[in-house]
């Protein structure tokens, strides 16, 4: 395979990454249409990203907490309270704005009593961890028949807590996948409703969003679920009078015939595909389209608490161990633009999972305690601007080259973009392109004068399974993306995208 390099030749003159102004003598010299066009509308942006939509979930599974993030106050990991300080530092980094926790399946069977378990990490030091992240939490609590007073005493001993007035919790989800726990759609609202009733008030002037777990359909033998919208309509039409959220899962699933390394290109671009327009999109899609026959005015929220590529384990060691490689990365950022973009319904997207776990953004190594950031978490730390400082999605129209992998033809690029409050225009390209680099023309539909362009980076890896290793030199990590490679005039931006890449570019107004 080829590697492919930097290339593309430049983009012309007038502007480069990093220089904060563009030439007085600029004027714009495109002609012809373009292969790849970006229209931003600018001064439409008018729906807020939430941080949440940026969120983990840090489930009770695998090393995700022991042997990940909690070391102990004994360990010489450097630690505040027996939680690492590299990977609390890492989520901030990363900008994580939500937390979900103790699950995932784990939280149907979890006791919450131990409070502040010696050797663990119970309620008190999740209250303190999401705290240090600056995240949102998302608690998930026991349904069966004697939930609703366990759950009612858990959200009391949080909300009325004389030592920490502070706390709050403001969304609780009541159980997790009830379909696969063997309940219906009747047999689920049935638990749900003294849940319901049990929470509904709020406790010490701390109200609560309810979050209900909602079905999945098997739909491939490989295992493949996606959500039943018939169960998610009937709670809709039953409970959606009490619910806030509904619960929402969906993998680029490949536990079964996908490995970690050595994956071939049609699979890498299967996992391209499916993140974007070939699963994930229209998948969303329908889900909304259900949310907005019985909750038109959109009170009721998404919770895609769960969702990431799930390939087979790196070994027979560990099942839920993964190798994030630069595929995860580039996923990553595909599904995080059909997020961004309906940001209107989805409140909090939870990546499976932050540490060790699936499609994680950290690797901890139990011998020395070394820490591997993944691929994925250098895209996320290069997102921050998409979620910070007021940042609204600014509706946008791309027009794309097709490229064929894995028997289908899909676009080739993807992009998010995004306005913050003091006027700054954030743009995310994906390339999933192996081997060629790809250009494209931005135009922003803005009543400013003009933008400059203020920084320009991007993520690659020479292969599609590039991968950060423990005691090695990084092989992925964040890079300015070189001037040669952009350019602006005006309100017309030209980028050049190297192969197989993400790039965010943060453009100031002028």
């Amino acid at each position: 395979m080829s590697t492919g390099g930097l290339g593309g030749g430049g983009a012309g003159t007038g502007g480069s990454s990093g220089t904060g102004g563009t030439s007085a003598a600029c004027t714009s010299t495109s002609t012809g249409t373009a292969a790849n066009t970006l229209s931003v509308n600018v001064d439409s942006a008018q729906v807020v990203v939430g941080k949440e939509i940026f969120g983990v979930l840090m489930e009770r599974v695998g090393r995700s907490i022991q042997g990940g993030l909690y070391v102990g106050t004994q360990s010489s990991i450097p630690n505040t309270s027996g939680l690492r300080n590299d990977i609390i530092q890492g989520l901030k980094d990363a900008g994580v704005g939500a937390v979900e926790w103790p699950g995932g399946g784990a939280a149907n069977t979890y006791d919450w009593n131990a409070t502040n378990p010696s050797n663990d990490m119970g309620t008190d030091l999740f209250m303190r961890f999401f705290s240090l992240v600056g995240a949102t939490p998302i608690l998930v609590g026991k349904y069966d028949a004697t939930s609703a007073s366990s759950n009612l005493k858990w959200l009391t001993y949080i909300h009325n807590n004389a030592s920490h007035p502070d706390w709050n919790v403001p969304f609780f989800k009541v159980g997790n996948e009830a379909w696969y726990a063997g309940d219906t759609e009747a047999t689920y609202e049935a638990k749900f409703l003294p849940n319901a009733d049990a929470l509904t008030a709020p406790i010490n002037g701390k109200p609560v969003t309810l979050i209900a777990s909602v079905g999945d359909t098997v739909v491939s033998t490989n295992g493949q679920a996606i959500v039943d919208l018939v169960w998610l309509d009937t709670t809709l039409k039953n409970i959606g009078s009490k619910i806030g959220g509904v619960e929402i899962h969906e993998y680029i699933y490949h536990h079964n015939d996908m490995p970690n390394l050595g994956f071939t290109d049609d699979q890498y671009y299967g996992v391209m595909n499916d993140s974007n327009q070939g699963q994930m999109g229209p998948h969303l899609d329908d889900i909304i389209s259900v949310l907005d026959k019985r909750d038109p005015d959109k009170r009721i929220k998404m919770f895609e608490d769960e969702w990431g590529v799930w390939l087979k384990s790196l070994n027979s060691s560990d099942s839920w161990l993964e190798q994030g490689t630069l595929m995860h990365a580039l996923a990553s950022a595909e599904t995080l633009h059909l997020f961004m973009q309906r940001a209107d319904r989805i409140a909090m997207a939870g990546l499976a999972q932050a540490v060790n776990v699936i499609h994680s953004l950290f690797l901890t190594r139990s011998s020395d305690g070394a820490l591997v950031k993944t691929p994925t978490f250098y895209v996320w730390k290069m997102f921050v601007p998409h979620h910070s400082a007021g940042a609204k999605w600014a509706p946008n129209t791309l027009s794309s080259e097709k490229i064929t992998g894995n028997n289908t033809t899909f676009p080739v690029l993807s992009a998010g973009t995004t306005v913050d409050s003091s006027g700054h225009v954030n743009i995310s390209l994906t390339n999933v392109d192996l081997t060629k680099s790809r250009s494209i023309q931005i135009t922003l539909n803005s009543s400013r004068a003009g933008y400059a362009i203020a920084s320009a980076q991007f993520v690659t890896g020479a292969a599609k399974d590039t991968y950060n290793d423990f005691g090695k030199p990084e092989q992925v990590n964040i890079q300015d993306l070189p001037t040669s490679n952009t350019s602006i005039c005006q309100k017309v931006l030209s980028v050049t995208l190297p192969p197989r890449s993400v790039a965010m570019l943060v453009l100031n107004p002028q």
